[in-house]
């Protein structure tokens, strides 16, 4: 089997590669940041759950966060994927909205001097839209 040299060359100096080699350092020092991070985080957790019983939510939140961080820097170190982490990847709430599609209904609306609505029927209407709404979102 023989090397060719020229192509060995040209893989080398792709300038692809060592963009993801220069987002790759970066990560890592990242990575390592956000590992030190969140054992701090972890310890002030426990002080929130050894004085209240109950878990800071909003701490909680913020973990989930970096734990997503975590696991997409490490798929993208790992060459799982080629998706570069935060804050370079779309966030999946603007994905989900760009593609969302809501269907709606037309309701006519009369002049209120000709009917008179009465509440059962404003909850029913409440009702429905509420319902619509949990549909359209799963």
């Amino acid at each position: 089997m023989e090397i060719n040299r020229e192509e060995v060359k040209e893989e080398v100096f792709k300038l692809g590669k060592w963009t993801r080699f220069v987002f790759m350092f970066f990560y890592a020092f990242v990575l390592n940041f956000v590992i030190s991070v969140s054992i701090g985080l972890a310890f002030i957790q426990f002080l929130f759950y050894l004085f209240t019983s109950k878990v800071n939510e909003s701490l909680s939140d913020f973990n989930n966060h970096l734990f997503l961080f975590v696991s997409d820097t490490l798929k993208f170190l790992l060459f799982e994927t080629d998706d570069k982490p935060f804050p370079f990847k779309k966030s999946k709430e603007s994905e989900e909205d760009s593609h969302e599609v809501v269907d709606g209904e037309v309701n006519e609306v009369q002049d209120a001097s000709e009917d008179v609505i009465e509440s059962d029927e404003v909850e029913e209407v409440s009702e429905e839209v509420v319902q619509a709404e949990e549909d359209s979102k799963s």
